[in-house]
C-alpha cells in the first residue's frame, strides 16, 4: 500500500492552504501554465481539500512574496521535506524543469531550512520514480490511457 500521501492528514488546514499556495505559485514560476500542471494542481486541491474554486482564487490574487512568507511558517522537519517533494512533482510534471522553478524551489527549500543537498537527494527521488511510474505503464502496455 502507498503512503505517500499519509503526511497530509498530519497538516493543518491552514498549511494545507500554504502547500497549494505554493505549488500555484509555482505552476507561474516557469512563466508557462502545462495541461499536466493543472491537472496536478486538480488532483493535488482534492487531496489537501481545496475546492477547485479556491485554488482558481489563489491563483488570481497570489503574490510570491506573501507566498515565501507563509512558506517560512513550515518549521516541522518532515512537512517542509514534503513540501520539497511535492514542488519537485511538479517541477517535473511537464518538459523539465525551467530556471524559475529551480529558482523558486530553491527559495521555498530555503525558507523551510532543507539544505541544497537534501534538496539534491529529493529531487533525484522524485525523478526516479516518474521515470519508475512511466516504465511501468510501458510494461503494462496502460500508457496514455
Amino acid at each position: 500500500m502507498d503512503h505517500e500521501y499519509d503526511y497530509i492528514a498530519g497538516l493543518s488546514a491552514d498549511e494545507k492552504r500554504i502547500f497549494v499556495e505554493s505549488f500555484c505559485c509555482m505552476v507561474y514560476a516557469d512563466g508557462n501554465v502545462a495541461k499536466e500542471e493543472i491537472e496536478f494542481l486538480k488532483g493535488i486541491g482534492k487531496l489537501y481539500g481545496i475546492q477547485e474554486q479556491e485554488i482558481v482564487s489563489i491563483l488570481k490574487n497570489m503574490k510570491k512574496e506573501a507566498v515565501m512568507e507563509r512558506v517560512a511558517t513550515i518549521t516541522e522537519r518532515t512537512k517542509a521535506l514534503h513540501l520539497v517533494k511535492e514542488l519537485c512533482y511538479l517541477a517535473n510534471s511537464d518538459t523539465g524543469l525551467d530556471d524559475r522553478e529551480i529558482d523558486f524551489i530553491i527559495d521555498v527549500a530555503e525558507k523551510v531550512n532543507v539544505d541544497s543537498e537534501k534538496l539534491k537527494q529529493i529531487n533525484k527521488w522524485v525523478l526516479d520514480k516518474i521515470v519508475l511510474q512511466k516504465t511501468g505503464e510501458i510494461i503494462l502496455e496502460t500508457e496514455n490511457k
